[in-house]
């Protein structure tokens, strides 16, 4: 089971290094418009050729809509009460450890462990968190939120095309959903890649809060895992459904709280600290659970 696991995770783990690599000997990935390529084209791409072609029905998305807002809000409570015994202020902190990285990473992942049908329980989940990225994590970080936001992110628009269709059980012609597949198939390899280069790209110029960045980085994963688990074990869930928000849930850190700390003035070493510390983290309590339970 744990070589099937290594199996998975290897091409996702090369290609952040690949990555990680171009970002630091190369400018290919550094073009603003290639990440705007895949947020605005790929992934919602992605999302309605996986939805529509597994024919998850309306009902089905609106239960992980529904569990995905759940999963996140008992993590923001768990969060908030974890912020405030370390006395540190929840502008800041509150939306890194809430909104992890389903998008760039924790689609990938679904793929890799779970096949297609996983994949397109990703997205959905990932959707909303994107979501709550636009909302909680803009809406902290700034102290301000305009709703006007979330009608320019592609996989929200995504999102509500395909509930449309599957709701009115309308399906779209072939050649149309070949030229999504084929989108859909530039998106994980570039956003896997795109991951590398952000992380390549992190700045850390203060060394002496690495203890709390870990203890933060530690607690991201692990308050994910426990939330997604009792929602799922409360929650009419399949139990593919179940397995994957419970895998989205504990991705590490989300490289936009990064972008996010950075635009508003917020703590963008510490910040940079927990993208780094989560990810192995991450990875390594996904490979317990998927040993044990999954």
């Amino acid at each position: 089971m744990l070589s099937a696991l290594a199996g998975a995770l290897t091409p996702i783990l090369l290609l952040i290094c690949l990555g990680y690599f171009l970002g630091k000997k190369t400018n290919y990935l550094e073009n603003p418009s290639l990440g705007a390529l895949v947020s605005n084209l790929g992934l919602p791409a992605l999302l309605l050729h996986s939805v529509l072609s597994m024919q998850m029905n309306i009902f089905s998305m609106l239960k992980l809509i529904s569990a995905t807002a759940i999963v996140l809000t008992l993590i923001a409570l768990l969060s908030f009460v974890f912020l405030k015994l370390l006395k540190l202020p929840a502008r800041f902190y509150l939306p890194p450890l809430v909104n992890p990285n389903t998008g760039n990473l924790g689609i990938p992942v679904a793929y890799a462990l779970f096949g297609a049908e996983g994949m397109a329980i990703a997205v959905v989940i990932s959707s909303v968190v994107q979501i709550s990225h636009f909302t909680l994590g803009v809406g902290f970080m700034s102290g301000a939120y305009h709703p006007k936001q979330l009608l320019k992110n592609g996989p929200v628009i995504a999102l509500i095309v395909g509930g449309i269709l599957l709701s009115v059980k309308v399906s779209l012609p072939a050649p149309l959903m070949n030229t999504l597949n084929m989108l859909s198939h530039i998106t994980l390899p570039i956003m896997l890649m795109l991951l590398g280069q952000s992380i390549s790209g992190l700045t850390i110029k203060e060394n002496n809060k690495i203890s709390r960045a870990a203890l933060l980085s530690l607690f991201r994963p692990l308050v994910g895992a426990l939330c997604a688990s009792i929602v799922v074990m409360f929650f009419p869930l399949s139990p593919l459904e179940g397995s994957v928000l419970i895998v989205l849930s504990t991705m590490p850190v989300a490289v936009i709280s990064y972008m996010l700390a950075t635009k508003f003035k917020g703590p963008v070493d510490e910040i940079a600290l927990m993208i780094l510390l989560s990810l192995p983290l991450s990875l390594g309590v996904i490979s317990l659970l998927w040993w044990l339970y999954l």
